[in-house]
């Protein structure tokens, strides 16, 4: 069989060993580490110590909670709780005194309808993030309107906004992008994962994926096919992006404000298959988004979990991470576990949350000012403001729990 062999001439030649010559002298752009942690900790297992402080909600107290979705800190520690079913925000001092309201529902300066996430904005003023359609309330902190942060949506769709993060001067937004084509009954969706400046401008998508449910034939919702990260992501003090890419492997990347990937840990985890209550749940969430499917639409609920259900940024500069594990099936005594580790990836250690509540279903949030809350019947309000039924048909009214932090 005949061999042919490509033989440069003239300026052929010459250009060939220029590209050789270049390939040898430009430099190699290094890897950025990749830092794979065995399934145990540096330092072990320490107790989260936690105080309580005040308590507001419940049966006999004088302010109720519908369902409370979302805490931020200002700079003196002051706590802004946003009730997305009462769509107000309360502000509360350290100590538990309720100071004042900010914002409310309606579509005037300064309102908003569905809220679901509350966030300190790079200039000191308070975000509240509208689900639909997607924009960015801002506030001063005495609740005086500012300009929106709104989300352009191109061709006649329509944008959502599902999670907002804040810090170190860079602002976070994850989304979608839609637009429903009523002639071939297509369903187009962008969603993404964006850092935005206070004039509304996109400064760099992060990650993006683009999908079309196609609803001229038999469809079926699954949860694979619809998974993203937009909850498995945090920013730093520092304005890096955190976020737990993968749904089951435990990978967690770090992106500077640019975009640069910079690191990438984790550690040796096995995913939690569900049991027969949490997939229930999965199951009656799905069930209740088929009330804005078209009639005949299927639903596939995953038989694993999600690894990384929350990424907590301390400000002394460790991740701390909420596995499936941490929340749904911590040790006997335990309401919440967190995967410590440093900034340089290395696992730390794990540290537990041993105060009363019922994994899986109350909430533990850290703030930057030492104190964690408590949402009871967090996982059971947000199934009903669903439409969804809740798991625990004996559940009591929400409260909130402040703990100081003493030591972890």
């Amino acid at each position: 069989m005949p061999r042919f062999r490509f033989q440069p001439t003239g300026p052929a030649r010459a250009g060939l060993l220029l590209v050789m010559l270049t390939a040898l002298t430009l430099p190699t752009l290094a890897e950025p580490p990749h830092v794979m942690n065995g399934p145990e900790p540096r330092d072990g297992v320490h107790e989260l110590k936690l105080e309580e402080v005040w308590r507001h909600g419940g049966e006999d107290d004088d302010i109720f909670f519908g369902l409370v979705s979302s805490v931020a800190t200002d700079p003196d520690g002051n706590l802004y709780v946003l009730d997305s079913q009462l769509a107000q925000v309360m502000v509360f001092s350290p100590d538990g005194e309720h100071l004042r309201d900010v914002g409310r529902q309606g579509s005037g300066p300064g309102e908003y309808e569905n809220p679901n996430q509350v966030v300190m904005l790079p200039d000191g003023t308070l975000g509240v993030s509208q689900l639909f359609p997607g924009k960015l309330v801002r506030l001063s902190l005495d609740g005086t309107p500012r300009d929106n942060v709104t989300i352009d949506s191109s061709d006649g769709g329509f944008a959502v906004i599902t999670n907002v993060r804040s810090g170190g001067g860079n602002l976070v937004i994850a989304g979608m992008e839609a637009k429903f084509d009523q002639a071939t009954a297509h369903f187009d969706r962008h969603l993404f994962v964006r850092s935005y400046d206070l004039a509304s401008t996109i400064l760099h998508e992060y990650f993006a994926k683009d999908q079309v449910w196609d609803f001229s034939t038999p469809f079926t919702l699954s949860e694979l096919d619809a998974d993203f990260v937009w909850f498995r992501m945090a920013v730093d003090h520092q304005g890096r992006l955190v976020v737990g890419e993968p749904r089951e492997d435990y990978a967690v990347s770090v992106y500077a404000a640019d975009g640069t990937l910079e690191r990438v840990f984790g550690r040796a985890y096995e995913p939690l298959r569900r049991d027969k209550a949490i997939k229930a749940r999965f199951q009656a969430i799905m069930d209740a988004q088929l009330r804005q499917m078209p009639p005949g639409t299927q639903t596939e609920v995953a038989d694993m979990t999600q690894t990384i259900w929350g990424i907590y940024c301390h400000p002394d500069g460790t991740y701390w991470v909420t596995t499936a594990r941490g929340m749904y099936t911590p040790p006997q005594g335990v309401l919440t576990s967190w995967d410590v580790f440093g900034a340089d990836g290395e696992f730390l250690r794990q540290v537990e949350a041993r105060v009363p509540g019922k994994p899986g279903v109350d909430m533990l949030l850290l703030t930057d000012h030492g104190y964690a809350l408590e949402i009871t019947g967090f996982w059971d309000a947000v199934l009903s403001s669903m439409g969804a039924t809740a798991q625990n048909e004996d559940a009591e009214a929400m409260e909130i729990i402040c703990y100081k932090v003493l030591a972890d």
